[in-house]
Formats: structure tokens, C-alpha cells, sequence
């Protein structure tokens, strides 16, 4: 454990290097930049340890927090290495509960594979309205991005577990620098990619979180269900699905080693790819058009036996063996996920575990769905405190 002292001194030499400000990222303010290059981690550093932290100016905080620190920690990857990694800790207005205040984490969809598309550096509307929703309720929000974004060859962008690690990790950090204003009871709220990883901590996190932590549960809409299969079997026969579907697509290709893509991509694939290393989600989609996942590969992603077999691992989503309640919820228009695919996971889901609660909207209208989902998501995470 690394002594007050020696967290504030490293703070305080960190934060002198930030960067100018970032419009619209969920803290409003400067962003806490990362070194050009992350360090090692040094001898003795753990997962969920602090890197840096700085306090969010008054003026810049987001409408519904008093207060805010942005903070960046060590975080456990794929390639069982850490990497340092950004998030966003913010604190409701008004008196601080005497258990301190529950925490959620906010655990976003895919913003993009750059490391100036996360959240801290650039949320999009969603993202700040979800994260004042959950402060306007009374909660400590954490918003983490994920690590290693934006590093070649880093296949823990696309590893569902790695990701939810980078979610325990934030709230072993955040507990570090919230002191007594937080309670040990803590919960995650997950969207798309973010939804992936809150399923796998209903199922982990009771057995990664460390001291007095207390993991109640948590939501996940729009679950990517069936996206291992998906990606692994991507051919020039694949079907048709959304284009916010084919960017997170991209985006994973994007994440893996060139070499072992460069035979199976087509040209257009091939310049999709590349796009995707510095493309946001909205300015991807616009790029993509009307290119399909056929489209990117000339021959089937299959043909490379390891490289299938790799991300159909880290891309599944768990059934089974959930300890703390979850709900899964899936609007019936949703153009970020293969609906049916999503409602089937969910239906088997709920039959094999009783931890798990199933939510659908019957209604084809987007705008009544989004509302009786987030009123679900609402009552559901009271009922977790």
C-alpha cells in the first residue's frame, strides 16, 4: 500500500502535467492526461491501485455532482499485465449519508478504440445524462474508461472480462481516494459493452473485490449477446445488422495483431479498420455507411483458427453462476445490438438462474421504450441499496 504522502507528492507532480481542457467530457473539466507512453507498473503495484488524482474545479463539474475528482489507476488486462487506465469519481449534492454515499458505477457503451474518444475525454449526451441521472438519485458515481484503448495489438478492448476487472478496479481506486464520503456498497449500471461486463461481475465480483467492499448487483441493457459468434465468424456471407454493430465490430478488428488480420480483410475492411484506430463511434458510423460485415473480409475470419477461437472466448457472456441479482433488459427497438439475439440470451438467462430478473418493452415506439427501461433500471438499483 503506498503511503498519503507518497500518493499526494506523485499526485501533485501528475496533475502539474495535465492537459488543456476537454469539451464535454462526463467531469467537465481538465482532462487527467496519461503519460505519452504509460509507465511500467512499478515493483509492488497492484490492480486497483492509484496512479494519480486531481480534484474537478467547482465550475466545471457536471449540473448534478457537488463534487468530483478524476483519478487514474492500475487495472488488470488480459494479458494478466496491468495497464493505467482513467475514471471519473463524482459525489451528489447534498448532506453525505452517515454509511457514506452508495456508489454506482457507469459503465459505458463503446465510445470508440482511440483513447480520445473515452468518456473522460469526450462523453457524448448519453453518457451525461445517464451519469447525472444516478447523481440526481442520490448516488457516488464512478465513470471508468476502459484500459489499454487505443494501444496496438491490445486485446483487452474486446475482452469482456478484462473490462469488468477495469470496473472493480475503479471502485477499489475510488474507495482509496473517497475516503469516508463513500460506502462499501457499491453497484454497476452497464450499457452495450458496459452491459457485458456488469453480467460477468454479477457473477465475479464478489470474489475480486477486496476490504470491505460490498458488490449488491446491478443492470445491463442493450446486451451484446452472441457477439463472440458474431466476430469469430465473420465471412463475406455474413448477415446484415446494425451499423452501430458493424463499428463495434470494426473496433475490435482494430484492437487485434495487423499481421494476423491483413490476410483475412478486403480493402475496404482493411480502410475501415485503420479508421477505427482514430474514429469516435458517431464519425465511424458515417464512414461505414451502407458497408455491411460482409464487406470488411475477403475470406472467412475462421480461417485463422486461433485468432476465432481467441475472440469467441473473450467475447462471451456468461449464463451461470451469478451470486448477486442482476437485471437484463432489452428494448424491443434498438439499433446498437441483434435484438432477437439479445432476447434470447436474456429468456435462457433468467431460466437458469434465479439471481437474474428479465425485462422487455412491448412497445415498437423507441422513445416510451427508453423510458419504461430506464424507469426499471431506476427501481431496480433502489431496491440493490
Amino acid at each position: 500500500m503506498i503511503s498519503a504522502r507518497k500518493r499526494l507528492a506523485r499526485t501533485l507532480l501528475a496533475t502539474s502535467a495535465a492537459a488543456a481542457v476537454t469539451v464535454g467530457s462526463l467531469a467537465g473539466a481538465h482532462a487527467l492526461a496519461e503519460p505519452e507512453s504509460a509507465p511500467a507498473a512499478p515493483g509492488g503495484q497492484t490492480a486497483g491501485s492509484v496512479y494519480a488524482n486531481r480534484v474537478v474545479d467547482t465550475a466545471r463539474l457536471m449540473s448534478g455532482a457537488a463534487s468530483g475528482q478524476q483519478f487514474s489507476y492500475w487495472s488488470q488486462g488480459s494479458d494478466e499485465r496491468l495497464h493505467l487506465t482513467t475514471a471519473v469519481l463524482l459525489e451528489p449534492k447534498g448532506t453525505t449519508p452517515a454509511a457514506g454515499w452508495p456508489v454506482v458505477v457507469w459503465a459505458h457503451g463503446s465510445s470508440g478504440w482511440s483513447a480520445s474518444c473515452a468518456p473522460t475525454a469526450r462523453a457524448d449526451a448519453d453518457d451525461r445524462a445517464a451519469v447525472n441521472r444516478l447523481l440526481n438519485h442520490g448516488y457516488a458515481v464512478i465513470a471508468p474508461d476502459y484500459a489499454a484503448v487505443g494501444a496496438p495489438g491490445s486485446p483487452q478492448y474486446s475482452d469482456v472480462e478484462a473490462t469488468a476487472h477495469n470496473l472493480v478496479d475503479a471502485v477499489r481506486a475510488a474507495a482509496d481516494i473517497g475516503r469516508s464520503d463513500l460506502s462499501p456498497k457499491w453497484s454497476v449500471v452497464g450499457q452495450a459493452q458496459g452491459a457485458a461486463a456488469a453480467v460477468s461481475l454479477a457473477r465475479n465480483a464478489t470474489r475480486w473485490q477486496t476490504g470491505k467492499l460490498d458488490f449488491r448487483g446491478g443492470t445491463a441493457t442493450s446486451i451484446p449477446a452472441g457477439y463472440g459468434d458474431l466476430v469469430a465468424g465473420l465471412s463475406p456471407s455474413s448477415t446484415a445488422v446494425p451499423t452501430a454493430v458493424v463499428a463495434d465490430v470494426l473496433y475490435t478488428l482494430a484492437s487485434q495483431d495487423a499481421a494476423e488480420l491483413e490476410p483475412i480483410l478486403s480493402k475496404r475492411g482493411a480502410a475501415l479498420v485503420e479508421q477505427a484506430q482514430s474514429l469516435c463511434t458517431e464519425a465511424l458510423i458515417k464512414e461505414i455507411g451502407g458497408t455491411q460485415l460482409s464487406d470488411l473480409v475477403s475470406k472467412p475470419l475462421a480461417s485463422n483458427a486461433k485468432l476465432a477461437a481467441s475472440l469467441r472466448k473473450s467475447l462471451a457472456i456468461p449464463t451461470l453462476g451469478f451470486n448477486r441479482p442482476i437485471l437484463m433488459s432489452q428494448r424491443l427497438v434498438d439499433n446498437t445490438v441483434v435484438v432477437p439475439n439479445s432476447l434470447r440470451y436474456i429468456t435462457e438467462a433468467q431460466f437458469a438462474s434465479n439471481k437474474v430478473k428479465m425485462s422487455t418493452y412491448l412497445t415498437g415506439d423507441e422513445k416510451d421504450g427508453e423510458r419504461q427501461e430506464q424507469a426499471a433500471v431506476d427501481a431496480f438499483v433502489k431496491g440493490l441499496f
